[in-house]
């Protein structure tokens, strides 16, 4: 480059994700700036509203995810012929694991690998109620020590009589 030369304009590269989608890779990563800022709250709040009704949850949650994979899979899987195939394919992946029907399709294994992911997690939520007693027990425990320290308190306020 010689000094009487301008240098090059750079132009930006052209924004692929809206020209396929309408939605820009900066609005992309605006939300996800937004949801990790709001993570906490969000997390605590999903963890209580699937915690409180487990087996509600868990149905919500078969159903849903088994129709999004009859949805993704009907037209193109031949194992996937009505809903019943869905929801039997989606309530193994909320167990055991075990299929004789497998993903096709792109959102069908997007579908498929939420199921494994969470399905697990919710599915022992329904089993594993004797932990919510047990923190519940020892909540009781500790009221019933702080009010048996109280009144020893009281008591050693009387005067002896």
């Amino acid at each position: 480059m010689t000094a009487n030369t301008a240098p090059a304009q750079v132009r930006p590269a052209p924004d692929m994700l809206r020209a396929f989608t309408g939605i820009s890779a900066q609005q992309v990563v605006d939300a996800m700036r937004t949801l990790v800022a709001r993570r906490g709250d969000l997390e605590t709040e999903l963890v209580e509203r699937l915690t409180a009704y487990p087996m509600e949850s868990t149905l919500g949650f078969l159903l849903s995810a088994s129709a999004a994979f009859y949805l993704a899979e009907r037209d193109v899987n031949p194992k996937v012929k009505t809903f019943v195939d869905a929801l039997y394919y989606i309530s193994t992946c909320l167990s055991v694991g075990y299929a004789d029907i497998f993903a096709q399709t792109q959102a069908g294994r997007a579908v498929a690998t939420l199921a494994m992911t969470i399905g697990p997690a919710l599915t022992n939520e329904i089993f594993d109620r004797p932990h919510k007693a047990e923190d519940a027990s020892a909540a009781n425990q500790k009221l019933i020590v702080e009010r048996l320290d109280a009144i020893l308190e009281e008591l050693r306020k009387q005067p002896n009589s």
